[in-house]
């Protein structure tokens, strides 16, 4: 098992509704491995399911410079590899896609 950390950085084309960008925009990552995101921008972000659940994975947005709380996907996801969409809540335009394989 391990962490996987996706990085929240500066957009090199900035606009209001996408100002940060993450990278990798489409992690891959296994089954009981965690996830977490480091905030590397200038501004707060929000990595979230959805916009309407904004707190579905963590309670507060992501300061510049700070790292969020791990997340355990746990099992793989019935159907497995298929990407689970999320977004910024704070801005709506940056979106991203996580992957969850079976186990190595």
């Amino acid at each position: 098992m391990s962490t996987q950390v996706i990085e929240i950085k500066p957009n090199p084309t900035p606009t209001p509704t996408q100002p940060g960008v993450f990278d990798p925009q489409a992690a891959v990552t296994y089954a009981y491995d965690t996830l977490c995101f480091h905030n590397g921008d200038t501004e707060a972000h929000w990595p979230a399911p959805s916009e309407s659940n904004k707190t579905g994975w963590f309670q507060h947005q992501i300061a510049p410079g700070d790292t969020s709380d791990t997340l355990a996907p746990g099992p793989t996801p019935t159907p497995p590899n298929q990407p689970i969409k999320y977004i910024c809540a704070n801005h709506p335009e940056e979106k991203g896609t996580i992957t969850i394989n079976p186990q190595q």
